[in-house]
């Protein structure tokens, strides 16, 4: 199966500097990781590139085809802590704060057959299947405060966390929106957020970080429906080199001429199957 793979990342209205961070490759499987630096926590944006990096070099080890789907939350936490407590040795060697690693993570890679993906923190998974209808998986947090990684770290950030969200018992928000309605469940802080998709049932997987619901009308302050959003961002002219950047930028220009605007800085990261 031949499998088109790209990603992109761009700055929001509202930002000076962008803290969305991603890379995309194909070695030694194919794969996505995308990070969101929380805009409130010193140094995110180089947080977010530190647990990225880290990602890229530590998820080799984690590519176990013959695990199912209790193997895989399984060894959820296990990637997310290797992958925080080796950015925040680095954090330290360069004199930032552990705060500067407030960032939500998407990791996503293929073997070949199915896309998995773990989510630390918020974002959002887009799906097309065998029959081009659009679904999408977003997943949020009480009170808008996500669960990063980097609570990992300090036994008592991780217990304020969890009194800040209220009733850390269902703290997590997962909602499954479809063209004929949406659903949705409440889940654990600390539910691992893993979810795998065969392509030959769904020939385009995408990530993406929360700024993909991010998208404001300026005359009337109306966010933009998130599968509006992402009909347009996956109406790709074809595959080609860096096809996910052409239509994510051609989709921003299209939208600002509309006078609506991504607030939040956007990553996005497909996986297409050859048509």
């Amino acid at each position: 199966m031949k499998l088109a793979l790209d990603s992109h990342y761009t700055i929001g209205k509202l930002h000076l500097c962008c803290e969305d961070y991603g890379c995309h490759g194909r070695t030694p499987l194919p794969h996505v990781i995308l990070a969101d630096g929380c805009s409130a926590a010193p140094d995110s944006d180089v947080g977010a590139r530190l647990l990225v990096l880290n990602a890229r070099r530590l998820l080799p080890q984690f590519m176990r085809r013959d695990l199912d789907a209790s193997g895989r939350q399984a060894q959820h936490w296990r990637l997310g802590r290797r992958v925080v407590r080796s950015a925040a040795r680095q954090a330290r060697d360069m004199g930032l704060h552990l705060a500067a690693l407030d960032a939500t993570l998407l990791v996503a890679w293929c073997d070949g057959v199915t896309v998995h993906v773990h989510l630390y923190g918020d974002g959002c998974i887009l799906t097309r299947n065998r029959d081009g209808m659009l679904a999408a998986i977003q997943v949020e947090y009480a009170e808008n405060m996500p669960y990063y990684l980097s609570y990992l770290l300090d036994r008592q950030r991780w217990a304020l966390y969890q009194s800040a969200v209220g009733d850390a018992r269902i703290a997590q928000r997962v909602r499954h929106l479809r063209e004929g309605g949406d659903d949705g469940r409440l889940e654990a802080f600390d539910t691992p957020a893993v979810f795998s998709f065969p392509l030959a049932a769904f020939p385009t997987v995408a990530v993406a970080t929360d700024g993909l619901h991010s998208l404001i009308e300026a005359d009337t302050g109306a966010r933009l429906d998130l599968l509006e959003v992402a009909r347009s961002v996956l109406d790709f002219d074809s595959l080609d080199n860096d096809f996910v950047r052409r239509r994510l930028r051609k989709t921003l220009a299209e939208y600002g001429r509309r006078l609506v605007f991504n607030l939040d800085d956007l990553s996005l990261g497909v996986f297409a199957a050859a048509r």
